[in-house]
């Protein structure tokens, strides 16, 4: 990756090793992406929730940097892990990798008709989703992991598994999809159901 963005980015990173020490602060304060790996700490979370390990998971994405061993976490959590590969055939996908817009679609769709939507990352993909869902009436599960809580809870090696799922739960109850305030700037991909929003 270092040598990744010295080729791409060569005035900005002569020598990241000053963008560490920030970078490592944003990431517990859950202000970063989930990376492939971190994606294990969804698992956690979804099983403090409460959810099953038969629950079938479907992931939307594209090819995973680090391949599978990456998703390892995840599925050994959910054995019942599915992508778009292994839920259609080559000829049926094949028709869809003509365009990379196709492919996104077809995620999207799945996504938005799924029973429950986890965002694992603040790009539009999911803001769109998660949007499209409230606009919907709220009546499937959308939820915003706490990156912040996740990094500070899995990262105390004292902290027992009742206390965990007590602070999961508490705060991702305000964290589902729900409508929230709206304030200026606010995202309206993500929140469409704004007070000035005409109402058919």
């Amino acid at each position: 990756m270092g040598l990744y963005r010295l080729k791409e980015w060569p005035r900005r990173f002569k020598d990241g090793s000053h963008l560490w020490p920030l970078a490592l602060q944003k990431r517990k304060e859950g202000r970063c992406p989930l990376e492939p790996g971190e994606v294990g700490e969804v698992a956690v979370m979804l099983r403090a929730m409460g959810y099953p390990k038969e629950t079938q998971i479907y992931v939307a994405s594209g090819q995973v940097y680090g391949g599978q061993n990456r998703m390892a976490p995840l599925r050994n959590m959910f054995p019942n892990l599915v992508t778009k590969e292994e839920l259609t055939t080559k000829d049926e996908l094949d028709s869809f990798r003509k365009h990379v817009t196709s492919l996104a679609a077809l995620d999207f769709l799945v996504c938005l008709k799924s029973d429950v939507f986890v965002m694992t990352h603040g790009g539009n993909f999911a803001k769109l989703i998660i949007g499209a869902r409230r606009y919907m009436g709220h009546h499937q599960k959308s939820i915003k992991p706490d990156k912040g809580l996740l990094s500070k809870s899995l990262g105390d090696p004292y902290m027992g598994w009742a206390t965990f799922v007590e602070d999961v739960v508490i705060t991702h109850q305000t964290r589902t999809g729900l409508p929230e305030a709206t304030f200026p700037n606010y995202d309206i991909w993500e929140n469409p159901l704004t007070p000035c929003m005409c109402k058919a």
